[in-house]
């Protein structure tokens, strides 16, 4: 892979298929900055011959080695719901395929991730309020023990699991 810098910003390009190694903090600044996002949008461009499935075949999923600590990447969809699926390893970066680190952009900069963002909201509402519903159905709960757990010691898991979505979406 050869380094590249779009805008002020240091990644790796791999020659033969056009795609990006784009490291956390990087990324993260892209995500954030309006002005990086516009430098990545005009450095964007459809490789010629690159088309789309269009026969309704579907490529094979490869799942990609992080080319930092060569362990196997995980494939998301980015924000859970761009549809633009990019190979990630938490602790080194991100790899886009070609065109996609534009399509991320693209969603950022249309709302997207506010968006994402309030449809987790509105997800951990209704489970809050799922859980008080069986809460006051059920009466006490009982752990592996048989001792009766709280309402609000169930809730701080429920508080746990908010703060770790937080976390990733932020």
């Amino acid at each position: 892979m050869a380094s590249v810098t779009i805008g002020s910003e240091p990644m790796r390009e791999c020659e033969r298929c056009g795609g990006l190694w784009v490291e956390v903090a990087v990324f993260d600044r892209i995500c954030a900055n309006r002005e990086q996002q516009s430098i990545v949008l005009g450095g964007a461009s459809i490789a010629p011959g690159h088309q789309p499935e269009a026969n309704g075949e579907t490529e094979t999923v490869r799942y990609i080695p992080c080319p930092q600590c060569q362990n196997l990447m995980n494939r998301i969809n980015f924000a859970r719901c761009s549809g633009v699926i990019v190979d990630v390893c938490r602790g080194h970066g991100t790899w886009f395929d070609r065109d996609e680190l534009s399509a991320v952009v693209q969603f950022i900069r249309g709302g997207g991730l506010d968006l994402a963002r309030q449809k987790d909201k509105r997800e951990i509402e209704f489970q809050r309020e799922q859980l008080h519903t069986e809460q006051r159905l059920s009466g006490p709960s009982t752990d592996v023990l048989g001792m009766s757990l709280a309402g609000e010691e169930r809730l701080s898991g429920l508080a746990a699991a908010r703060g770790l979505l937080k976390f990733l979406l932020e």
